[in-house]
């Protein structure tokens, strides 16, 4: 019996004990930083680095890369999603889909097609997901409570000479 993915009740992966070192691509600066404020897995960086003044915080205390710490802040939001490895997180990336809400916003259909294409030609992974793997991830990318906000439009929160792309 084949259930359909959208109806298939989305269990978030507990992200509370996956270690930052698991994310690919951890400039090492970062994780020493990190380290330091004793956030040392992805549902710590979550809380930490979450909310824009978290971020701003931990940039000005931490004397972080922000397109380091944005990136991997991404990437520990999309941990959350059951069976999005970093196999497959590198793929959608690469495809331009770095960030749960651009993953949530995906054509399943469209989004197998441009994935299991892209590992075709550059053999990343030793097989693509199949359609249901896809589907599911959206389902789930859909369903989970946000966890990463957005930068705030008003200057006054962020000026001018401040880092802005958060």
């Amino acid at each position: 019996m084949n259930q359909e993915p959208a109806e298939t009740p989305v269990h978030a992966r507990s992200t509370g004990d996956l270690p930052l070192s698991k994310l690919r691509g951890f400039p090492s600066a970062l994780r020493v930083a990190l380290k330091a404020r004793r956030i040392t897995t992805c549902e710590q960086l979550l809380r930490a680095a979450g909310s824009f003044a978290g971020r701003r915080q931990l940039l000005v205390q931490g004397r972080m890369d922000e397109e380091d710490l944005m990136t991997i802040v991404h990437r520990a939001d999309l941990a959350r999603v059951d069976g999005l490895g970093a196999v497959f997180g590198l793929i959608l990336e690469e495809l331009g889909v770095s960030t749960l809400a651009s993953l949530a916003a995906q054509d399943p259909i469209d989004l197998h097609a441009r994935v299991r294409e892209y590992n075709r030609q550059e053999r990343i992974s030793r097989r693509s997901p199949t359609p249901d793997e896809v589907a599911y991830w959206i389902s789930q990318a859909r369903q989970l409570p946000p966890r990463v906000e957005a930068v705030p439009v008003n200057p006054a929160v962020c000026p001018a000479n401040q880092p802005a792309m958060l």
